[in-house]
């Protein structure tokens, strides 16, 4: 999978530094007075809420004791092809980063004497491609949104101390993938002809994880 990721990311960009035109996705392009043919890059960060988490803290209820549902940071570089004026092909390399949380399991009699300490943790990375429409508000502001799909991969570690009445330590590891939606919605501010800034919202369908970031565009002709 990881291999995989990274074939994605080395031919997109590829793809891109061959292709380059200058123009950003939202503004006027070198190569034509629409912007179609523009290029542009850029980097953000953020932080994720995993809705998977909270499901299951939201059922177990009063059974998992006091673990809460972390926000980790994350962060995302991306480039992107404008194919006409109000729509561009969009690719991203995306780091959720690692989601650690600790609590206790409260004691279930004749099973254990004491509270189970609990550990988890989880890591997830992924290619994204998506379609992206955009409208102009002002000639500095744009509204845009995106869909398209992730090629993801999560690895997770679950760990229990104190199990049973010999207190043992029980860990679990797990690691999936899978290519699934993603959809998102934004607005980019123009600074100049070169830089830009954007702020966003995504969810991705497979991880069941939306992504809030914030970053920067750039361009050259």
């Amino acid at each position: 999978m990881k291999k995989s990721i990274l074939l994605m990311v080395a031919m997109t960009t590829f793809s891109a530094s061959s292709a380059f035109a200058g123009g950003s996705l939202f503004g006027e392009s070198s190569s034509s007075d629409d912007g179609a043919g523009a290029m542009y890059g850029g980097a953000s960060i953020g932080q994720v809420s995993d809705g998977t988490c909270n499901s299951v803290v939201d059922q177990g209820g009063a059974l998992l004791g006091d673990i809460n549902c972390p926000t980790p940071s994350a962060w995302k570089v991306f480039g992107g092809y404008k194919v006409a004026p109000n729509l561009a092909v969009e690719g991203a390399y995306v780091d959720l980063g690692e989601s650690a949380s600790d609590g206790t399991i409260p004691v279930i009699p004749g099973l254990n004497t004491v509270a189970n300490a609990t550990n988890l943790t989880s890591t997830a990375t992924g290619v994204n491609v998506s379609g992206v429409a955009s409208v102009a508000a002002t000639d500095q502001i744009n509204f845009f949104g995106k869909a398209g799909m992730m090629m993801w991969d999560k690895e997770a570690s679950v760990t229990v101390k104190n199990v049973g009445p010999s207190a043992a330590t029980v860990t679990q590891k797990t690691a999936t993938d899978g290519v699934d939606l993603s959809l998102g919605a934004g607005a980019e501010y123009k600074i100049n002809d070169n830089w830009g800034v954007r702020g966003e919202v995504e969810h991705f369908d497979g991880l069941n994880a939306n992504l809030y970031s914030a970053g920067a565009t750039f361009t050259t002709f």
